[in-house]
C-alpha cells in the first residue's frame, strides 16, 4: 500500500457555512495549495460581500485570512488616521475576521487577523469559534463514503470527490431539514430561498438542477 504525506493528498476539503441558517455556501476539494484557498475564499466572499456586517471566523489555517485580505481590505481616508489609530490599510467597515487556534493543554487561543476598521465592533471571545463547521465536518465524514472507503472508485480523483461534495451540499441545503433550525426547516428555507423542503426526485427532474448547486 502506498502512503503519501498529508500535503500531497488530493482529498483536502475547505468549506464555508453561514452560521445562522447553516446554509453550506462553498465546498472545494483538491491539493492543499494556494489555489484551493484562493478559489474557495473568492466564491465564499461573493456570497458574503453584499452584507453590511460580516463575522468571518475560521480554524487555525491562516491562508483563509490571507486570501480574504486581498479582496476585503481598504485604505482609510487620511482624516480617519490619527496617533490613536495609525493604521491606513484595514478590513472594510463591518467585517470582523478572527481565527480560533488550538492551544496547548486544551486552552484555545483566539486571534483577530489583520487590522480591523475603527468603526467595526469586535465580538466576545466566546463567539469566535468554528464549532458549527467542525460538527458539520464530523457529520460529513459519516455521510460521505468518499472520506472513509478506499474502494470507492468514483472518489479516488479530485473530480469524483468534488461531485460527491456537490451532492452532499445539495442534500444539506435543500432536502434534509437541519436539527438546529425550526421543525422541518432546511438551510435553504432559513435563507428564504424556498418555502418547503425539496424531494430528491424533484431536484433530479428539475431543469434548474445545476443552479441549485451554485
Amino acid at each position: 500500500m502506498r502512503t503519501f504525506p498529508p500535503e500531497a493528498s488530493e482529498g483536502w476539503t475547505i468549506s464555508f457555512i453561514e452560521r445562522e441558517s447553516r446554509y453550506w455556501l462553498e465546498a472545494s476539494a483538491g491539493l492543499k495549495q494556494a489555489q484551493l484557498f484562493e478559489e474557495g475564499v473568492q466564491r465564499a466572499w461573493q456570497w458574503a460581500e453584499p452584507s453590511l456586517w460580516i463575522r468571518w471566523f475560521t480554524d487555525g489555517e491562516r491562508r483563509y485570512g490571507k486570501e480574504l485580505w486581498k479582496l476585503a481590505s481598504v485604505y482609510l481616508p487620511s482624516h480617519l488616521s490619527s496617533d490613536a489609530y495609525p493604521y491606513r490599510k484595514v478590513w472594510r467597515e463591518g467585517l470582523e475576521v478572527a481565527i480560533k487556534i488550538k492551544g496547548s493543554q486544551g486552552e484555545p487561543r483566539v486571534e483577530w487577523l489583520k487590522v480591523e476598521h475603527p468603526w467595526t465592533a469586535l465580538s466576545a471571545l466566546s463567539e469566535v469559534h468554528a464549532n458549527h463547521l467542525e460538527a458539520f465536518n464530523s457529520a460529513l465524514r459519516r455521510r460521505a463514503t468518499a472520506y472513509r472507503r478506499r474502494q470507492n472508485h468514483y472518489a479516488k480523483q479530485v473530480e469524483g470527490l468534488q461531485r460527491a461534495l456537490n451532492v452532499q451540499r445539495l442534500m444539506h441545503n435543500w432536502v434534509r431539514p437541519h436539527w438546529s433550525l425550526e421543525k422541518r426547516t432546511t438551510p435553504a428555507m432559513a435563507m428564504g430561498f424556498i418555502q418547503r423542503p425539496l424531494k430528491l426526485s424533484e431536484i433530479l427532474l428539475s431543469r434548474g438542477f445545476e443552479a441549485l448547486t451554485l
